[in-house]
C-alpha cells in the first residue's frame, strides 16, 4: 500500500561543503553535478547560491579510501532550494552524500519564499494606518552610543530579572 502522503510537494533546501582541495575553476562542475542529482529526481529548482569559500568554525575530518584523514579549515559554502515530491528526499540526500568532493550537507524543509534578509537588511516596521490597514515601512536601525555597563550595573540587571514575586 502506497503512503498518501509520498508524493506530496515539499519545498527543501540542501547546504552544502565542497573540498577546499578543489580548484576553484571545477567549482561549477560540481555544482552542476549536485543540481543534476536534484533534477534527476524530479525536483524543480526554485533558488540557489553558488558557493564561495570560507574558513569553517572547526577543522572538518573525513576519511578518506586509503584510511587515512582528510582535514578541512576551509571549504566552499553553498545551497539550493528546490521542491520535490517528499517520497524522493532520501534518494537526493543518499547520492549528494556519495559525491567525492562533498564533506558534509545538509537538508532542510522551508518555504518557497526568499526568507533571508542578511545582516545588513533594514528594520522593518508595522505601523496601522488611518484607515485601519496595516502598513509595512522599512526604517535604520537607530544608532546608540550607549556607555558600557559595569560589572556592578550588569550584576544589579541579573539579581532584579531572576527576583522572585
Amino acid at each position: 500500500m502506497q503512503d498518501k502522503h509520498e508524493d506530496r510537494m515539499t519545498v527543501y533546501e540542501i547546504g552544502y561543503l565542497i573540498a577546499s582541495s578543489i580548484p576553484e575553476e571545477k567549482i561549477n562542475g560540481e555544482v552542476d553535478a549536485i543540481k543534476k542529482i536534484i533534477s534527476d529526481a524530479g525536483a524543480s529548482i526554485i533558488s540557489e547560491e553558488m558557493p564561495h569559500r570560507q574558513n569553517l568554525a572547526y577543522t572538518i575530518r573525513r576519511k578518506t579510501v586509503a584510511g587515512s584523514y582528510e582535514k578541512y579549515d576551509q571549504a566552499y559554502f553553498g545551497w539550493v532550494k528546490f521542491e520535490v515530491g517528499s517520497g524522493s528526499i532520501e534518494a537526493i540526500k543518499k547520492a549528494i552524500e556519495i559525491v567525492p568532493s562533498i564533506i558534509r550537507m545538509l537538508v532542510t524543509t522551508t518555504v518557497r519564499e526568499n526568507t533571508f534578509l542578511g545582516k545588513h537588511a533594514p528594520l522593518i516596521a508595522t505601523k496601522i494606518s488611518e484607515d485601519g490597514k496595516a502598513v509595512l515601512e522599512t526604517a535604520v536601525t537607530p544608532q546608540v552610543d550607549a556607555a558600557p555597563a559595569s560589572i556592578e550595573e550588569i550584576d544589579k540587571s541579573i539579581d532584579d530579572m531572576v527576583k522572585e514575586a
